[in-house]
């Protein structure tokens, strides 16, 4: 474990202690897949406290995602997460270009921000939605006035449920084993020995937990997280093929 990871680790420790000692909840920022791995591991901790934590960035598939320390069992109340949804569009759509991920997350940083201080980037044709800790909020929404060579203004707004929906590819695919491996390779159209690199890197999660091991068998009802590529949902198992291949009903998530 690295420094920084080692810092993380302890900061989550103390976020459990502190909402079960004084009977609030506690947040962390925003978290990535790597980082929510840790907290799976800092949870097995005897130092943790006994208290609940769930994990949500905005909405169900978001990838980056807050932790909260603290449930309405254990208080008998419950509180919100510390999230916003801002809209950024064009202030002249007709004149405006078409802008990328990179483009958004390079002008948020540009304006200072800490990466961990928002959540997943959401790009709809010409307006972007970005989901970020409201202590940030009306920062966003006083500073950040370009992205790109488009002047643009922001809102709080929702994620539109034309976009949620749009995102989803619902395909069936034919794999020869429920090996991660082999289904990645079948989803990103690669071959299982391009898919190796990225389990040695841990850029593969199931279930938000970091998988090392290109074997590992899956089953409907896991969420998969390649990155580089994107998620994917694994909906439901069909029969076999004549060719004795298992068929796989899984939901693709859109960049």
């Amino acid at each position: 474990m690295t420094d920084e990871e080692q810092l993380l680790y302890n900061r989550l420790i103390e976020l459990s202690n502190r909402a079960y000692k004084n009977n609030i909840y506690t947040f962390s920022d925003f978290l990535s897949l790597s980082q929510q791995d840790i907290l799976y591991h800092a949870a097995r901790d005897k130092a943790f406290a006994p208290v609940k934590f769930d994990l949500f960035g905005g909405y169900e598939n978001c990838e980056r995602k807050m932790a909260r320390f603290g449930s309405e069992e254990n208080f008998g109340y419950t509180v919100d997460y510390p999230i916003c949804c801002i809209k950024i569009e064009p202030m002249a759509k007709k004149f405006a270009k078409e802008l990328s991920h990179r483009d958004y997350l390079g002008s948020l940083m540009s304006l200072g921000m800490d990466r961990k201080k928002f959540g997943d980037i959401f790009v709809d044709g010409m307006d972007a939605y970005i989901y970020a800790d409201e202590s940030t909020t009306d920062y966003l929404l006083d500073n950040l006035n370009s992205v790109g060579r488009n002047s643009v203004k922001c809102s709080i707004s929702e994620l539109p449920e034309s976009y949620k929906k749009s995102a989803l590819k619902e395909v069936t695919i034919q794999v020869a084993s429920k090996r991660a491996d082999a289904i990645i390779a079948k989803v990103y159209n690669l071959s299982r020995k391009d898919t190796i690199p990225y389990f040695t890197e841990k850029k593969v999660s199931v279930q938000g937990h970091i998988v090392e091991n290109n074997d590992k068998i899956l089953a409907a009802g896991d969420t998969v997280s390649v990155r580089g590529f994107g998620k994917f949902n694994i909906v439901s198992e069909g029969g076999l093929s004549k060719k004795g291949k298992l068929n796989l009903t899984v939901e693709i998530f859109g960049r």
